[in-house]
């Protein structure tokens, strides 16, 4: 056994902020919009991460239930999915375009907003009350009137997500009810009617991302499962890798608990992956045969041991796992960002 190479990224820029930010969401010209947990704030960013504008848009958040945040392509829309009514706001986010209330969404639940790669649409999910399920719903960007809903899964079960593919009508849309199941759906829209297909083959799966050729996506377990390639639009399992054969070979970081995939996996182009582990590392994988090709190292990326009782610890007799004070990472704009711990947003260059 060996020691992964490393990938040293050298930090570009970094911003620190009051509370960590839950949606991060690209806007044109290297733009980003974000907004935070438990704050009404949202701020914008410019491709150097520096502050554009920042906005106090009130909203009501409890029950650990974040407003979402999304934002249309051509970055003239936001939307913000909160915990009782939908706002779609202009680009500067002063001026409020429409307004949809609806139920509360319960503990942990939600869901953003999403606009069709066209601009003419918006799909979103309400929450169902006891006697009918969460629904699916689309909306007309220019006259905000309902065009077609479909009933869902039962009522305040999931938190949902919607994915782009790399075809301009089909999306997919992620079902997850915590850490006991995962669904994925294909939705279409075919002359006003929504077309869904639940994608058992990925059942138990958490969605990573397409590829930059637009012909796979990658998916993480659930748990103790495979990493897996689907083709598209097929989305028939192409590859699948199991996790002891990913970690095999790295000894940076001996534990009683061994390191696994923390539910979070991503293209980073057509022949590499990034895999973030349980730990907190960051895995570069070769598409060909999945197995790990080196350890990518972020500057000022640090990692704590922990013992059984879960305090930090020193001694290597008693280390059970580790964590890094990293929360999320994302590849956005062909950079890779991460929110630590201490409320920092994080730029770096790509791994390849």
């Amino acid at each position: 056994m060996s020691q992964f190479p490393h990938i040293n990224l050298p930090l570009q820029s970094k911003l620190t902020f009051t509370a960590n930010p839950v949606n991060v969401v690209p806007l044109p010209n290297g733009e980003i919009l974000m907004n935070f947990a438990s704050q009404p704030l949202i701020t914008k960013l410019n491709a150097n991460l520096e502050i554009v504008w920042e906005k106090i848009i009130q909203g009501r958040n409890a029950n650990y239930v974040s407003s979402r945040l999304s934002a249309s392509s051509d970055g003239r829309m936001i939307a913000i999915a909160g915990m009782t009514d939908i706002r779609i706001l202009d680009a500067e986010g002063t001026m409020i375009l429409h307004t949809m209330e609806h139920g509360s969404w319960s503990w942990f639940l939600g869901a953003a907003c999403y606009f069709a790669r066209d601009n003419k649409t918006i799909w979103y999910v309400l929450p169902g009350d006891e006697n009918a399920p969460d629904e699916l719903q689309v909306m007309d960007i220019a006259t905000f009137e309902v065009i077609a809903s479909h009933p869902l899964l039962e009522s305040q079960q999931y938190t949902y997500a919607f994915h782009a593919t790399s075809s301009n009508n089909t999306i997919l849309l992620e079902a997850a009810a915590g850490q006991e199941k995962s669904i994925l759906m294909q939705l279409q829209l075919n002359d006003g009617t929504i077309s869904l297909i639940e994608l058992t083959q990925c059942e138990d799966m958490i969605m990573g991302n397409f590829a930059p050729s637009g012909k796979e996506f990658i998916m993480a377990p659930h748990e103790d499962g495979p990493l897996v390639i689907y083709s598209f639009p097929e989305i028939a399992r192409v590859a699948e890798q199991d996790q002891e054969s990913i970690f095999d070979g790295s000894k940076d970081f001996p534990a009683a608990e061994p390191d696994n995939i923390n539910y979070s996996v991503f293209f980073v182009d057509d022949n590499n992956i990034l895999v973030v582990s349980q730990f907190g590392r960051l895995l570069l994988l070769d598409r060909k045969d999945l197995r790990c090709k080196a350890e990518v190292m972020p500057e000022g990326v640090e990692f704590t041991a922990y013992n059984l009782d879960g305090n930090p610890t020193t001694n290597p007799d008693y280390i059970f796992d580790y964590s890094s004070n990293i929360i999320n990472v994302m590849i956005v704009h062909d950079k890779l960002l991460l929110t630590t711990g201490d409320g920092q947003l994080r730029s770096y260059g790509l791994p390849v």
